[in-house]
C-alpha cells in the first residue's frame, strides 16, 4: 500500500505543469495580470511577445516588483524565486489600438535548457532524464515545504481564533450567571417588599 502510494505521488510530480503559454487579446491600453503558485529557489523564465504594438510587463512575487518593463515589443525575463507564494505576471497594452500578446512562461525543469547542458557537461540521455527528474523532485520538496509552512501559519490563526471564541464563551457564561445572579436578588427584594414573600 506504501509503495502504491509514493508511486502515485512520483507519477503527481512528473504530471505538474511546470509551464504556461497563452495568447491574449488586449484592447487599447488594457492590462491583465496572472499568478502562479511557486516555491522558494525556483527558476522562472518568462517571455512576452507581440507584433502589433508596445508592452509593459511587471512580474512580483507575493511582497514586491521583481522585474518590470516597457514600450519593447519583445520582453524576456529569467530569475530564480526569493521567496515562495504567488507571483503576478502582468502584461499592459501601450498601443491606442488591440494586439496579440503570446505569454511563454516556464519554470522548474521546464526552465531550464537540458541539451545545452547535456553538451557542455558531456552527459548521456538517461542522465539528462535524471537530472530533470531531481530538478522536478526538487521543486516539489520546496513546494511542499512551502505548504507546510502555510500550514503552520493557518494551524496558529486557528488556534488563536479558538482561544478567543473560548474566552468569549466563558465571558457570555459568568455574564449570564452574574445577570441571573442579580435577577434573583431583584425578584426576592421585590417579592419581599411586597409581602409575597
Amino acid at each position: 500500500m506504501l509503495w502504491q502510494l509514493v508511486w502515485v505521488c512520483v507519477l503527481l510530480v512528473l504530471l505538474v505543469c511546470e509551464a504556461i503559454e497563452i495568447h491574449v487579446d488586449l484592447n487599447a491600453s488594457q492590462k491583465k495580470c496572472y499568478g502562479e503558485e511557486l516555491g522558494k529557489g525556483t527558476l522562472l523564465i518568462a517571455e512576452f511577445v507581440t507584433t502589433d504594438g508596445l508592452l509593459s510587463v511587471n512580474v512580483a512575487d507575493p511582497s514586491a516588483t521583481i522585474f518590470s518593463e516597457k514600450d519593447k515589443m519583445e520582453i524576456k525575463t529569467a530569475f530564480t524565486t526569493n521567496q515562495a507564494g504567488t507571483h503576478m505576471f502582468c502584461v499592459q497594452n501601450l498601443s491606442r489600438k488591440g494586439i496579440n500578446v503570446k505569454l511563454n512562461i516556464a519554470w522548474g525543469a521546464q526552465a531550464r535548457d537540458y541539451s545545452s547542458i547535456a553538451k557542455k557537461e558531456h552527459l548521456e540521455p538517461m542522465t539528462v532524464s535524471l537530472k530533470k527528474i531531481e530538478e522536478e523532485l526538487r521543486l516539489y520538496h520546496n513546494i511542499i515545504l512551502y505548504m507546510r509552512e502555510r500550514e503552520q501559519g493557518l494551524r496558529k490563526t486557528n488556534d488563536n481564533t479558538a482561544f478567543r471564541v473560548i474566552g468569549f464563551t466563558l465571558f457570555n457564561v459568568a455574564l449570564m450567571v452574574a445577570v441571573s445572579a442579580l435577577q434573583i436578588y431583584y425578584f426576592r427584594t421585590f417579592f419581599r417588599s411586597k409581602k409575597i414573600i
